[in-house]
């Protein structure tokens, strides 16, 4: 059976060949990345110092690396800190009343609202035409306002549209515009802006980012889908911002076919250059960014300039030759045929009964669990149901460390270590790549769609670990009485698992110079191998196939940590929006080190061994 199981995932895995292949392909062919500067900074420097030059500041900031300038719509509150509107209100136009010896407010201006003079030569009815309701026209002292009811914060922050000026400008300085919209508390301000924005493509407006915590149109799912569309018709693609995509986003994503481009913020200021950069190459390399968005916090555009230019030096010094700089781009479609997938369910029912057999040497066990696997592969077959895909994938990441740890081995024969070393590694890449197969598309390597089940991963085969360890003394165990020193021993056991568990993800806990230690990786080897891998258990494993040569129950034990290794390398590869290649290199390295390291355990430990005989020869003879 086991001969027959082997046969089938070999087979699937040749045969689904094309799906890596397309992957990597598709992955490595868009290297280019972009830098946006957000309008709103370049606006409030000029503000601040009349002198500046918009068209010399947009000409330094690509001379500094800026490919891009973000803009979000004019609302009253910017058109009166460009000194475009002036705007009072109806206490301080009563007051100019009654200076002038005019007739106080009357209906219908007499209630909340504010007066607004347009200081520009068009008027202010074409600058906000269709945007307010209910104005009414007032000349005081010759000059011609219009009045606008509502409450006043309100009004403020309605958004009235895009400076055609400032695009202008930005697109004759040979940089690129990326308009910005967001979800507005009035549906019919949504519904303007998303006609302007429609009516403001053209070459060099390529892209959209979202603003707000809600994309545009969230709270109505069929006008998400509709605008998407015509997004999508009008020939824009739109920014995922890595750790903060809005409500609504995943519809707005999958409506537009994954034209989508992933896309990191981070905020510029004083002697964080060097840290800004290390973050942009390592987005570009490790997780398929592709455009990076600068804040910059300077109040004067004299500092901002000194450090845009820090920056810029320093990305160039840090980025890879195998990158460019400039517009950014979607990603080519990863093709996935749903006959790839099914064999990619083929090899993966085949690997989890291969699995079962081995751990449990359960033939019906072996069976039953086949027959509920194909179930669910026919359901998805006929239902097209991701969900189960996921459970798929799940299912091989959580078995395929704890097959690798417990593969059988003949401790007699003569290269007993290291082919049992890469037998347990080529069974981890074999579960590698059956996720890989499984979960394909651009929906995973864009980070819209995602593997649910990291914490999973990282805990439940330890905990199998532990239980198959003790197994043969779980009764001893329930029976024995508890002292000080087991509750000790469970503390510590306890901060430990606590420890492991705070490290995993992206916000996960580091030690005193462990950041510089995996800096020091990075520059030289390109990208660093897992800490979990390299360091901690492939050494131990290894360590643990030499203990089990005498001590099976002892190497038990040990392979509780070594099983951390190769989860550690399964998650490596189900975090998609990571690069195929930069996987592989990562765990490559893993590999090979913690084999070196792991070969050194064991000398050691003979050594000890060996030492320890030695010594108690010595005392048993006196």
């Amino acid at each position: 059976m086991q001969k027959v199981l082997i046969g089938i995932i070999l087979a699937a895995m040749i045969l689904t060949i094309p799906s890596i292949y397309n992957r990597v392909q598709v992955e490595e062919s868009n290297k280019t990345v972009e830098t946006i500067v957000p309008y709103k900074y370049i606006m409030d420097w000029m503000i601040k110092d009349p002198e500046l030059d918009q068209e010399r500041i947009l000409s330094q900031l690509q001379d500094y690396g800026i490919d891009t300038i973000s803009m979000e719509p004019d609302t009253l509150s910017t058109l009166r800190k460009k000194g475009d509107v002036t705007v009072i209100s109806v206490s301080t136009m009563n007051e100019l009343l009654i200076f002038n010896k005019m007739k106080p407010l009357m209906h219908p201006f007499d209630k909340e609202g504010i007066f607004i003079h347009a200081n520009q030569e068009s008027s202010f009815e074409e600058l906000t035409k269709n945007v307010f309701e209910d104005t009414r026209q007032i000349t005081v002292e010759d000059v011609d306002y219009t009045f606008v009811p509502g409450e006043v914060e309100k009004t403020f922050d309605v958004p009235v549209g895009y400076d055609s000026d400032v695009v202008e400008a930005v697109m004759d300085a040979g940089m690129e515009v990326v308009p910005r919209i967001g979800d507005y508390k009035n549906t019919a301000d949504t519904e303007r802006m998303a006609e302007e924005l429609l009516e403001l493509k053209q070459p060099g407006i390529e892209k959209v980012l979202f603003m707000g915590n809600e994309s545009p149109f969230y709270s109505e799912p069929e006008k998400l889908k509709e605008f998407s569309s015509r997004l999508s018709d009008a020939g824009y693609s739109i920014f995922s911002t890595e750790f903060a995509a809005p409500k609504g986003f995943q519809t707005a994503a999958y409506t537009m076919d994954m034209d989508v481009i992933r896309l990191h913020s981070q905020g510029l200021a004083k002697g964080n250059a060097f840290d800004i950069a290390d973050k942009f190459t390592r987005g570009a390399k490790e997780r398929n960014i592709r455009a990076f968005f600068i804040n910059p916090n300077f109040d004067e555009y004299a500092e901002a300039k000194e450090e845009f230019e820090k920056l810029n030096n320093e990305i160039e010094a840090q980025l890879p030759s195998a990158f460019e700089r400039g517009s950014s781009g979607t990603y080519d479609e990863i093709g996935v045929p749903l006959w790839q997938i099914a064999l990619g369910l083929i090899g993966s029912i085949a690997f989890l009964a291969w699995a079962a057999q081995t751990v449990f040497g359960n033939r019906k066990l072996t069976l039953a669990a086949v027959a509920v696997l194909t179930l669910l592969a026919l359901i998805y077959l006929v239902t097209d149901m991701t969900i189960i895909l996921k459970v798929f994938a799940l299912g091989l990441a959580v078995t395929t460390p704890v097959f690798a740890v417990l593969l059988k081995k003949n401790t007699e024969s003569k290269y007993y270590l290291l082919s049992s070393y890469f037998k347990a590694v080529g069974i981890t890449l074999i579960g590698i790549w059956l996720i890989v197969v499984l979960l394909n598309g651009n929906a995973f390597i864009l980070g819209v769609d995602a593997f649910r089940g990291v914490k999973l991963v990282y805990f439940l085969p330890i905990v199998f670990l532990v239980l198959y360890a003790l197994w043969g003394n779980m009764e001893k165990i329930m029976k024995a009485n508890v002292t000080y020193g087991h509750l000790i021993v469970m503390g510590l056991v306890g901060a430990i698992v606590f420890f492991y568990l705070s490290r995993t993800g992206n916000e996960g806990s580091v030690l005193p110079y462990e950041l510089e230690f995996r800096m020091f990786l990075e520059d030289l080897l390109y990208v660093r191998p897992r800490t979990k891998e390299f360091l901690i258990g492939l050494p131990i494993f290894l360590l643990a196939l030499e203990v089990a040569k005498k001590y099976r129950t002892m190497s038990y034990y040990l392979l509780i940590p070594a099983v951390i290794g190769f989860l550690s390398m399964v998650n490596t590869f189900t975090h998609f929006h990571i690069p195929l290649s930069i996987s592989l290199l990562r765990t490559g390295y893993s590999v090979v080190l913690g084999l070196l390291i792991g070969l050194i355990l064991v000398f050691l430990y003979r050594w000890a061994s060996q030492k320890i005989i030695t010594e108690l020869n010595r005392r048993w003879q006196r």
